[in-house]
């Protein structure tokens, strides 16, 4: 039996392992082309928003006019499910970030400690070029991190309204964690019927994020969970997320931890962000449509009268009006002869 030699095996294993690093490379390129893709679409929906109105004019070219503001996404939940989180990881993605985690949004850690001196913040998100460069006309996504809201068991109507009021939000999202205690998470799963009615009682969209993706033991578990968040919230629009925290990492007295970009995360929160702008876009749309429409009520009424008097003047060939209590004259006043 013929034996290779061994210069042929140590060439098939090189273009072997030469073929592997080009699929794998290829895969990347793939990935990356796909985030700058939807990067992309994104800048360009915010640009739309904020210079051009529904009909394509630019809405800063007249004298009293002004260009409409940045799209603003509130961002609430319960404490320590991750919503400031989400806020970091929105920003990194937006802006295509490298290196160490920068944060705009203070995170709550998981025990311990207390929000009640929290305000909201409003975090200007800003949206990379194609080149991954920022220049002075960026788009900007305004997010709203909201105080966290108080425990689902004891949550009211009235804290829900003031938590998705301030700051004028066009759409909300609610960080919903996993791995939170099966009666924490029970409690806070009850509550999304009336938070979803809340939301949509201002006439916003709801998204819900459930956070801590890898908590999920099995796809079985995390299809129902996404059933029963989905069934109770009245909404398709539900996503799993694996926020960048500094928690398995750990705080480093030397230099902070460098985070690894994680395609699936800038995927999943730039589809996020991308299903925001496509809601405020409508319902800007909505709003526009509505006051072209009061506007052109309130025209039509005020020109009834005159346009009534013209349609009678041109039927009649004479315009004459005459007082509904007119007195009548002596003239007209006939004498009546009474028998007896």
């Amino acid at each position: 039996m013929h034996i290779p030699r061994l210069p042929l095996l140590l060439k098939i294993a090189a273009a072997t392992a030469a073929g592997a690093l080009a699929l794998i490379v290829a895969a990347g390129l793939r990935r990356d082309d796909a985030v700058a893709s939807l990067r992309r679409e994104i800048r360009e929906a915010v640009a739309a928003l904020v210079a051009s109105n529904e009909d394509g004019v630019v809405e800063g070219e007249g004298e009293d006019a002004t260009e409409a503001p940045p799209p603003s996404v509130l961002i609430t939940g319960f404490r320590a499910h991750g919503k400031s989180s989400l806020v970091n990881t929105a920003c990194r993605a937006l802006a295509a970030e490298e290196g160490p985690l920068l944060l705009r949004a203070e995170a709550s850690p998981p025990g311990g400690g207390s929000d009640g001196t929290r305000k909201r913040r409003r975090v200007k998100a800003a949206v990379a070029a194609d080149g991954g460069d920022a220049g002075t006309d960026d788009a900007v996504v305004e997010l709203l991190d909201a105080p966290p809201l108080p425990e689902a068991t004891r949550v009211t109507r009235a804290d829900i309204d003031s938590a998705i009021s301030g700051g004028n939000p066009e759409c909300v999202v609610l960080a919903l964690r996993c791995d939170a205690p099966a009666k924490e998470r029970n409690a806070a799963v009850k509550r999304l019927p009336e938070i979803s009615a809340a939301v949509r009682a201002k006439g916003l969209n709801l998204i819900v994020v459930l956070t801590f993706k890898k908590a999920m033991r099995s796809v079985r578990q995390a299809e129902e969970l996404l059933r029963e968040v989905s069934f109770r919230a009245r909404t398709d629009c539900v996503y799993f997320i694996e926020n960048y925290t500094w928690n398995n990492n750990g705080p480093n007295l030397r230099h902070p931890p460098v985070i690894k970009n994680d395609f699936e995360t800038h995927f999943t929160v730039l589809t996020i962000i991308r299903q925001c702008l496509e809601f405020i876009k409508l319902n800007r749309s909505q709003s526009k449509r509505e006051e072209n429409g009061e506007k052109g009520n309130s025209e039509d009424v005020k020109g009834a009268p005159e346009k009534v008097l013209t349609a009678n003047a041109k039927s009649s060939g004479e315009l004459s009006v005459k007082p509904a209590l007119e007195k009548p004259s002596v003239a007209d006043v006939k004498p009546v002869l009474t028998v007896q």
